[in-house]
């Protein structure tokens, strides 16, 4: 059985707010980018993947991190 970890970091790069959600299956690390226009608090990014998680779009990370990903 495959250990599955998830990580989310949240930072401002003008003029947008940028999500970074990574997730860690294995030895495989993928990310999912998401852009907010306002500053998000907990529960509007709650809201935001409760509706539209199985829509979001995973790329391969070129990163190769061994420890967990502090936020």
């Amino acid at each position: 059985m495959n250990n599955v970890s998830a990580n989310l970091k949240i930072y401002f790069e003008e003029p947008k707010w940028i999500c970074e959600y990574f997730r860690k299956t294995g030895d495989e690390i993928e990310v999912c980018k998401l852009f907010f226009d306002f500053e998000p608090v907990s529960s509007d990014i709650y809201k935001y993947f409760l509706k539209n998680f199985n829509n979001l779009t995973f790329q391969k990370s070129r990163f190769n991190i061994e420890k967990s990903i502090l936020i």
